[in-house]
């Protein structure tokens, strides 16, 4: 199982998951016509999709999903919240599969495992993927205000983490935004600062995790350098030898082995 991250922030996401025989999206806040042209810098040719995962309701996870699954004739996978929350976006669906968090289903070649955290949605799903017959594992933790217990136990010995790193503390408070969307994105329904990014892997680091993908990252109240920079003081503080690498907004990572 590989993973590359097709295009994440506020401008829109998607995560491009792919196993032996099929791949599936995580998300598809950009439009129809870029996660088409971003799947094709990739080479992966959209026929190869087989379905599609929404996290949550918010314009930046489901911009483009409708044109995707009408245009690609695949499942989408959502919960019911989620669902009710965002079908006047989506548009006519013909194939909803309706999951339920902390219920493992599976997929093709996948067992898919939602789980619940807390953010400014009404049910915002992250998911942790493996491949039937493999250990390793992939957690998609994004969109999360702060990590629960919960969090952490879906965290632990896993290989591959794509994890939130949105804002530097002092950055979003001493930038332009208005005090109200500040209190937001530090709330515990908003969204991870790289301090909270680091303290977390502090918390589940173990010689297995081969790959961390620091992903929403803030274009206003954060650089990438920056939330690069903290991190690898981890990691070096406990000798580890994991990849580390910084989605974008603007094009996608490389192929990732998880």
């Amino acid at each position: 199982m590989k993973v590359c991250v097709l295009a994440s922030g506020s401008k829109g996401n998607s995560i491009l998951v792919s196993g032996v025989h099929s791949n599936i999206l995580i998300d598809a806040g950009l439009s129809g016509k870029k996660i088409l042209e971003r799947l094709h810098r990739v080479n992966v040719s959209a026929d190869s999709i087989t379905a599609l995962f929404i996290s949550h309701e918010h314009s930046d996870h489901i911009r483009g999903a409708g044109t995707i699954i009408r245009k690609q004739d695949i499942p989408l996978f959502i919960n019911q919240l989620t669902f009710q929350a965002a079908n006047y976006k989506l548009g006519k669906i013909e194939k909803v599969k309706i999951f339920e968090n902390g219920y493992p289903f599976t997929f093709n070649e996948f067992l898919i495992e939602p789980f619940s955290v807390p953010h400014d949605s009404v049910d915002n799903s992250c998911f942790r993927i493996s491949e039937k017959g493999y250990n390793n594992k992939l957690v998609i933790l994004t969109d999360i205000g702060y990590p629960t217990r919960l969090v952490e136990e879906k965290i632990k010995n896993i290989s591959t983490i794509i994890l939130e790193s949105n804002h530097d503390y002092d950055k979003l408070i001493n930038g332009p935004y208005d005090w109200d969307l500040k209190q937001r994105i530090k709330s515990k329904n908003g969204h991870l600062s790289n301090s909270q990014a680091c303290d977390l892997i502090r918390k589940i680091i173990h010689k297995g995790l081969k790959n961390i993908i620091l992903a929403h990252l803030s274009e206003e109240n954060n650089e990438p350098e920056i939330a690069r920079s903290e991190m690898m003081k981890v990691l070096q503080e406990y000798t580890l030898q994991c990849n580390l690498y910084i989605a974008s907004p603007h094009h996608p990572t490389e192929w990732i082995d998880i």
